[in-house]
């Protein structure tokens, strides 16, 4: 993992994605995992691709938001049963969604995007402002709790 990262470089980096062809949950892992150095394969990258418009239109968790749990399950999740380290995991990824819920007053997709029309610029425009938050969000999560440093 890194010692420091561009907040700046993130978020350009996220919207390129984002409006280039990865879609919410996408364009956040593969941002997060490149610019931390998470070592998430890119097989994590495709799992991630039925997560948007609340797990494939289902009407659940924004994408953006769980592509960000995934990278933070890479971080602080576990690989042993039984391992307490999942209520640190737990306890994290409740802050990065009352982040997002911060703002947005949900982190659900359908609630996110109710006032634009799907294929409206503008909510493409909105969706990249939410993945912004999330990325902010994991960004002062990894500072606080792994000493990497946001520039």
């Amino acid at each position: 993992m890194v010692k420091e990262v561009s907040l700046e470089k993130m978020l350009s980096d996220a919207t390129e994605n984002f409006t280039t062809g990865f879609m919410c949950s996408e364009s956040v892992l593969e941002v997060l995992n490149r610019h931390y150095e998470l070592g998430i394969g890119e097989e994590a990258i495709a799992m991630s691709t039925g997560f948007p418009y609340g797990f494939g239109d289902g009407g659940n968790v924004c994408g953006a938001v769980a592509g960000a749990t995934m990278a933070l399950g890479k971080v602080f999740g576990r690989t042993v049963k039984g391992d307490p380290a999942f209520k640190k995991c737990i306890d994290i990824v409740r802050e990065l969604n009352d982040d997002v819920a911060a703002v947005y007053s949900t982190n659900i997709c359908p609630e996110l995007i109710k006032d634009y029309d799907f294929y409206d610029p503008e909510r493409k425009t909105h969706c990249t402002n939410i993945v912004h938050v999330v990325i902010k969000s994991f960004a002062k999560i990894m500072e606080r709790e792994c000493g990497v440093a946001v520039k």
